[in-house]
């Protein structure tokens, strides 16, 4: 896959809405990319589904064997990166559709990122997306429209350790950013939040301001969009036990960020990692200080409301 595009296809009991996804691959207007997949051992059909589209498409589907072990999303789509070889990767799930120029458009931008920072960097571009039903009915024209979400703050280090504002299915990176991020740790969120940060920290992150992806949400997805009107989000930080885990889970990936790309980091960076890393630690005061002082925010006033008042 030298010199060209690897589209990453984790799989998992997609059957339903697989076949529309590499449909929407093979009608995209840029041509010039190879499909790997890896199925997670799946229990429906979508084996067969990915051997007819591999027998009918030999020259542009791989399909990595899994050996029926089952790895989970993430685990699985680090499996996807470490084997591919390819200049520039590009996540996919399985039950969303492809507008036709979503690949046009991500390499537009990674070419100006390129082109302004140099292509040994590690690089990352990605978009916005569409919310739709089961049925690919319009549910929402904009992701970070439906989340508030500025796609600006993805660029931010400070940020993005707190929240991940490109989604997966939506990246275009290139191979000096895979090797940078490889292997994925245990501790990471997913991998394309893990991905995030490292190019935040070490790289550049462009963004396309255009919904290029139908998001379908269908109730199995493993993460899916959700709302975040101040309703929705003081219903999350009511359920207090909850919200206090999965800023634990946050906070061990900053951790196991720090332990990793420590002494890369410049001493400003290296400072406000070391201070995340503790948060936990510190007085309920002290650590509401820290989160104004080094402003790990998240998108949109009551978000932050609510990470205060957990502390």
């Amino acid at each position: 896959m030298n010199r060209t595009i690897a589209i990453l296809l984790a799989t998992y009991n997609g059957a339903p809405h697989l076949a529309a996804q590499l449909d929407s691959l093979l009608a995209q207007t840029h041509t010039d990319w190879q499909l790997l997949a890896r199925d997670d051992g799946s229990t429906d059909d979508t084996p067969l589904i990915l051997a007819d589209y591999r027998a009918r498409y030999p020259d542009r589907i791989t399909i990595l064997p899994g050996y029926g072990r089952r790895l989970g999303a993430s685990a699985n789509f680090a499996a996807l990166m470490t084997s591919a070889d390819a200049d520039y990767l590009m996540f996919c799930d399985q039950d969303d559709v492809w507008l036709p120029e979503k690949i046009e458009r991500a390499m537009a931008a990674m070419n100006e990122l390129a082109a302004q920072h140099g292509a040994d960097l590690s690089l990352l571009v990605h978009t916005d997306l569409a919310v739709t039903d089961a049925r690919l009915q319009s549910v929402e024209p904009s992701l970070w429209r439906y989340q508030h979400t500025d796609p600006a703050h993805s660029t931010q280090l400070n940020r993005v350790l707190v929240q991940n504002y490109a989604t997966g299915c939506t990246m275009l990176f290139n191979r000096a950013a895979r090797d940078l991020a490889l292997p994925i740790p245990t501790a990471a969120m997913m991998h394309d939040w893990w991905l995030a940060l490292v190019v935040a920290a070490f790289g550049q992150v462009g963004f396309v301001d255009t919904p290029l992806v139908l998001y379908r949400q269908h109730g199995l997805n493993d993460i899916g969009a959700q709302g975040f009107t101040a309703g929705d989000v003081l219903r999350r930080f009511t359920q207090w036990r909850a919200a206090r885990e999965i800023i634990r889970q946050v906070l061990a990936q900053g951790v196991a960020f720090l332990e990793r790309y420590g002494e890369r980091l410049t001493p400003a960076q290296r400072e406000m990692l070391s201070v995340y890393a503790r948060l936990d630690s510190f007085n309920g005061l002290l650590r509401r200080w820290y989160l104004l002082k080094y402003r790990f925010f998240y998108t949109g006033f009551a978000r932050n409301v609510g990470r205060l008042v957990i502390g």
